[in-house]
């Protein structure tokens, strides 16, 4: 079973969802795509879901609070992420992208070994369904515009300044 609930956040209400095992959902975008999101892992996790709270999503609202006001860097909350073998792969190598610091899609595929890969990183990126954990949003154009945020790219913006202020990174790596 999916258990969901609404958390609020500095940003705007993030849309939640856990099962025993992990966290699955954290969405922002639009309710179609929250619905999308949780049709689909519904389907891969063959299970339905219901409204309330457990430790995961208790356990991802304190950390979700900690980030927001600049006190969490890395989040430890367990994920239930269903998905391809390469999506993983790409979720896993998100997470080791340091707060504050981002990197392009060219080179993050190349750092997954697959040089050229610059579109499968955006499609696994787009498939992201735990937003902010698995920060997806640290990934940008090599010319540092901003491209293809399911919470839409002034959020996708408003995290990248919000780390920014927090670790005093620059737009492509290390401390200023």
């Amino acid at each position: 079973m999916i258990t969901l609930t609404t958390i609020e956040t500095s940003l705007c209400p993030m849309h939640a969802g856990a099962t025993d095992r992990g966290v699955c959902l954290l969405e922002m975008g639009s309710p179609e795509r929250k619905s999308r999101e949780i049709g689909e892992l519904e389907s891969h996790l063959e299970c339905g879901s219901v409204e309330g709270t457990n430790a995961h999503l208790d356990q991802l609202a304190h950390e979700l609070g900690l980030y927001f006001k600049g006190e969490l860097t890395e989040f430890t909350v367990a994920l239930d992420t269903p998905g391809s073998e390469w999506q993983r792969s790409v979720w896993d190598a998100l997470c080791t992208i340091p707060f504050g610091e981002t990197t392009s899609y060219g080179e993050f595929a190349k750092r997954l070994g697959n040089p050229g890969g610059a579109r499968a990183v955006g499609l696994a990126n787009g498939s992201n369904r735990v937003s902010i954990v698995v920060p997806c949003h640290r990934v940008i154009a090599s010319d540092g515009t901003l491209h293809g945020y399911g919470g839409g790219l002034e959020r996708k913006r408003w995290l990248l300044d919000h780390e920014r202020a927090h670790s005093g990174a620059s737009l492509f790596g290390a401390a200023r």
